[in-house]
């Protein structure tokens, strides 16, 4: 009954005894057609490719399930393998198509880096033309606030394509890093004074509580400065009374910054969503305007440089977001 099931399952499915196939399902035998007896011969010689051979051997010496993502020569097929030890000795070998989940993500990259070239120009354009019938008009009336409606909107569709750009210079990854130990201190107390002016317009705290005073991250300042913004932008946003507090602390091998805000809170089934693109919690948070794309954009800038962004949240009780990175290594004296 199960070999009936694996017959129709699309997932390439192998069973080794050593490195010899023992069983092989229709599926597995479409993705490698070389053979048409592979069964009894070594596992190499059915595949073609000794990444995948390696990737089994290494599972049969561990014990432990081992996973890759390989791309083979000649049929440029992508495949996601995963190699499962057995209990008896036997070894399972799992192969998965996402050529084509591959292919769709490549043409949403380039939909996305061609889009954001392309709406520059117009938008300059739009931008220009509004600050010039700006300085034409009286100061007053309903022309003045028409116009002025509209340069804002040029704004954070402005907003809106930077943010754009950052994901395709992501997604190709042509962003450099630097990797250098720099003050968390000096960045958190940076980032108070640069949102003072907003926070008091709203008539927000903002604060910085440093635990551990003299704390070194070791990454890209710039880089996490940029994702802290978008944090506290999205804090400061939110959040229609009380204060935003960015604290930072460090332990043995790493520093944590945290943005926490007296906000809405953001609902259960919506905090493990809340990184990804273009997802926006509007009945929640009060339908505040935005694109989606700035916790995004933190959590990519934070794991480029090997730290950690997660999120805590009680409705009704604020939320507190927490950027975790490495320290530098301590030097014996």
């Amino acid at each position: 009954m199960l070999a009936g099931i694996l017959d129709h399952v699309e997932e390439g499915v192998l069973l080794l005894d050593g490195p010899v196939v023992r069983w092989i399902n229709p599926a597995a035998r479409l993705m490698f057609p070389v053979l048409e007896q592979p069964v009894g011969r070594p596992l190499v010689e059915v595949v073609r490719d000794h990444r995948i051979d390696g990737l089994a051997l290494r599972a049969r010496e561990s014990r432990l399930e081992q996973a890759a993502e390989v791309e083979l020569p000649i049929s440029g097929r992508i495949l996601q393998i995963r190699t499962v030890p057995l209990q008896d000795g036997h070894l399972v070998l799992l192969a998965r198509d996402i050529t084509r989940l591959r292919y769709l993500e490549t043409v949403r990259q380039q939909f996305v880096a061609n889009l954001s070239h392309e709406i520059r120009t117009p938008l300059a354009g739009l931008d220009l033309a509004a600050q010039t019938l700006s300085a034409e008009l009286p100061a007053d009336g309903d022309t003045r606030l028409f116009i002025d409606r509209i340069t804002q909107e040029a704004g954070r569709l402005a907003d809106i394509v930077f943010n754009l750009n950052q994901l395709a210079a992501l997604d190709a990854e042509g962003i450099a890093l630097e990797r250098l130990p720099f003050s968390v201190d000096d960045l958190v107390r940076a980032l108070v004074d640069r949102y003072q002016v907003r926070a008091a317009a709203g008539q927000l705290v903002l604060r910085a509580e440093v635990v551990t005073a003299g704390s070194t991250a070791l990454g890209d300042r710039a880089k996490t400065d940029q994702a802290l913004q978008n944090i506290v932008d999205n804090a400061l946003k939110f959040t229609g009374s009380g204060e935003v507090v960015i604290s930072a602390s460090a332990e043995l091998s790493r520093v944590e910054i945290a943005v926490r805000d007296t906000g809405p809170g953001i609902p259960a089934r919506d905090l493990a969503r809340i990184f990804e693109r273009f997802y926006k919690v509007d009945r929640s948070r009060g339908g505040q305007p935005g694109s989606g794309l700035g916790l995004s954009i933190a959590r990519h800038l934070v794991e480029l440089q090997g730290g950690t962004i997660l999120a805590e949240s009680i409705p009704g009780a604020g939320t507190v977001i927490r950027v975790r990175l490495p320290r530098p290594p301590l030097m014996s004296p």
